[in-house]
């Protein structure tokens, strides 16, 4: 199969990438960026640039594809900063690919939305039948994308499928890959480099996690396989939740079975806002589909710290 992952270069679309490469893909691994370095067959098959603000550029890459998945857009604090550009990078650009897979026969879209998209503070039970009711400029730029893909799907334009995404963790593939501010990767490192694990919050907030080796292997499963469902949106992650706290005493017990040594950890001082909730992310249209989890939290958090004491 013909895929191109975009943001192929990025924190989930590299990784991607290199997991479709070894299933057998041929993967195009899309980037705004112009990239001068050599092609390694292990993480993409071959290098696209995407010019988005030129249509029939992006006609051009979707000839002869199978598979769109695409991951490309802006990060939450950038979105904060620059409202307009989340609509033109999240949603108007999405448009334009969905136009451009429609026009060129593409069979599948797949769209990696967030779970972000229901609500600003993710508490209680959220299910697929929850309404998003997120402001934020990075949900509700996410929210216009999926509508795009949702809207031809409908219309029996494309095969369109949105994943509305945990916390996804794990290493990257890139060392340099703008991912360190994320909370399981960032303790991961303080674990290694300052063998000591600081959280910036009281550690009550309570988040739902998921391997990124499971999102690959998901993708693989329902995706490349034959499985597709014309779901207008799967919640993706696991079955668990964690508040953060308890996912700094998972990593504090994985460097120790790794390292030998045990990682203090401390806080913030207790909130006085201190209501959350236990987070219960339901994934029942995953668990009905009889997708059979195959990867740990435990096993990917060992990468990641394995990860950042080479890279350190």
């Amino acid at each position: 199969m013909k895929i191109l992952v975009t943001g192929g270069f990025g924190y989930l679309g590299a990784r991607i990438a290199e997991f479709l490469v070894k299933q057998g893909h041929h993967v195009l691994a899309g980037t705004r960026n112009k990239l001068n370095r050599p092609i390694n067959k292990k993480f993409h098959t071959e290098i696209v640039q995407i010019s988005w603000n030129e249509q029939e550029k992006i006609d051009e890459i979707c000839k002869g594809v199978d598979l769109v998945i695409h991951t490309a857009g802006m990060n939450a604090s950038d979105c904060a900063e620059n409202p307009v550009s989340a609509l033109e990078v999240n949603s108007i650009y999405t448009s334009r690919l969905v136009q451009s897979s429609i026009k060129q026969g593409v069979k599948r879209f797949l769209y990696i939305s967030t779970v972000h998209v229901y609500s600003d503070l993710l508490q209680g039970v959220i299910s697929e039948d929850s309404y998003p009711v997120n402001l934020h400029p990075y949900a509700y730029s996410h929210k216009v994308a999926e509508d795009v893909v949702n809207y031809a799907n409908k219309k029996g334009l494309i095969e369109g499928m949105v994943f509305r995404l945990s916390n996804g963790i794990g290493p990257p593939i890139y060392k340099n890959t703008n991912c360190w501010s994320l909370l399981v990767n960032d303790l991961c490192m303080q674990s290694v480099r300052d063998k000591k694990l600081f959280l910036h919050s009281d550690g009550t907030q309570s988040r739902n996690f998921i391997p990124i080796s499971e999102v690959c292997n998901l993708i693989d499963h329902l995706v490349c396989n034959n499985r597709f469902t014309l779901s207008t949106h799967i919640n993706v992650g696991m079955q668990k939740s964690f508040t953060l706290f308890e996912m700094a005493e998972l990593i504090q017990s994985r460097t120790h079975k790794l390292f030998g040594y045990f990682p203090p950890i401390s806080k913030t001082e207790k909130s006085s806002d201190n209501n959350h909730l236990i987070l219960d992310y339901k994934i029942d249209t995953l668990l009905s589909l009889g997708y059979k989890f195959q990867y740990s939290i435990e096993d990917e958090i060992d990468e990641l710290i394995k990860y950042c004491f080479k890279h350190s």
